[in-house]
């Protein structure tokens, strides 16, 4: 098994984790609710992501800057996702993907949890970027799902 499968493998599990549980939540407290606790629950561990990742940049020396960011990640997304920063300006970033293992592990669950997988991927990382540098507001302005591709946009605030 390669770096890619390990990565993919793992993605699955967490798409499949993330999908039995938001449906659960839907079918316990109904629709409307249900899909309001599932974003406020990804938009909480989102969050306390950020504040740790932020927590452990200041810790090491680091700012935790964009520039950082992707620096310390990119062999993960250089591995395991396709596409990448296709606008770098300094308040302006944007991040297109051809390919990612939890969207595409999303997909391979059906359609009903690539619409549960679009309400974790609308938050997710707007949620992250809030505490671990809150000067940047993230947008996802095209999805899997949708559009094929998933576009994130950076503006900074």
């Amino acid at each position: 098994m390669d770096k890619r499968e390990i990565i993919q493998g793992f993605e699955a599990a967490r798409a499949k984790t993330f999908v039995y549980m938001a449906q659960a939540l839907i079918n316990e407290l109904g629709e409307v609710k249900g899909r309001k606790k599932i974003l406020e629950t990804v938009r909480m561990m989102s969050k306390s992501s950020g504040e740790e990742a932020r927590a452990y940049y200041i810790e090491h020396g680091l700012e935790p800057s964009w520039k950082n960011h992707r620096e310390s990640n990119a062999q993960v997304y250089s591995l395991a996702w396709d596409g990448g920063v296709i606008v770098d300006e300094p308040d302006r970033k944007i991040v297109e993907y051809s390919y990612c293992p939890l969207g595409d592990a999303f997909t391979k669950l059906g359609r009903s949890a690539e619409e549960l997988g679009d309400l974790y991927c609308d938050v997710t990382d707007n949620a992250f970027w809030s505490s671990f540098n809150p000067e940047w507001i993230v947008t996802r302005m095209k999805s899997f799902s949708k559009d094929g591709v998933c576009r994130l946009v950076w503006l900074k605030s």
